[in-house]
C-alpha cells in the first residue's frame, strides 16, 4: 500500500473515531440530563417507592391503598417544599443580582445585562407538574 493510501485510512480512521466519540458524548448528555430530570420528579420517587415496597413486602391490596395514600401524602409535601424552597432561591438570586446592579459603572450595567439571570429563568416551577402515584381508571 503506498503513503497516500496509508494517510487516507488513517484520516478515515480518525474521522469516524472523532465523530463516534461526539455522537456518543451528546447522546450520553441526553441520556444523563433525563434520568436527571426522571430522579428528580416527586411522581418518579412515588412509583419507585411503592414498586420497591411491593417487592419487599407483598402487601395485600388494602395495605397497597393506604401505603399508595401515605405515599400519596408525602409526595404532596416534598412537592411544596420544593415549590418553597424554588421560590425562596429564586429571591435571593433576584436580591443579589439588584445588589450587584447597584454598584455598577453604565457600562458594566450593559456588560451585566447580557449575563444576568431573567426572573422568568429563575421560577421554572413546571418541574413541579407531578400527578398521584393512583393508576388512572
Amino acid at each position: 500500500m503506498n503513503r497516500r493510501g496509508v494517510w487516507k485510512t488513517v484520516t478515515c480512521l480518525v474521522g469516524l473515531a472523532l465523530v463516534s466519540a461526539a455522537l456518543g458524548g451528546l447522546l450520553g448528555r441526553r441520556l444523563a440530563r433525563s434520568e436527571f430530570a426522571h430522579r428528580s420528579d416527586p411522581s418518579h420517587w412515588n412509583e419507585t417507592a411503592m414498586r420497591n415496597l411491593e417487592r419487599t413486602l407483598k402487601p395485600t391490596p388494602e395495605q397497597q391503598r393506604k401505603i399508595q395514600d401515605y405515599l400519596d401524602s408525602a409526595v404532596a409535601e416534598l412537592t411544596a417544599i420544593r415549590a418553597e424552597t424554588i421560590h425562596r432561591s429564586a429571591a435571593i438570586v433576584i436580591r443579589l443580582v439588584d445588589q450587584v446592579d447597584k454598584e455598577l459603572t453604565p457600562e458594566q450595567r450593559t456588560a451585566f445585562e447580557r449575563i444576568k439571570p431573567k426572573p422568568s429563568d429563575l421560577s421554572n416551577l413546571n418541574l413541579l407538574n407531578v400527578g398521584t402515584g393512583k393508576k388512572k381508571p
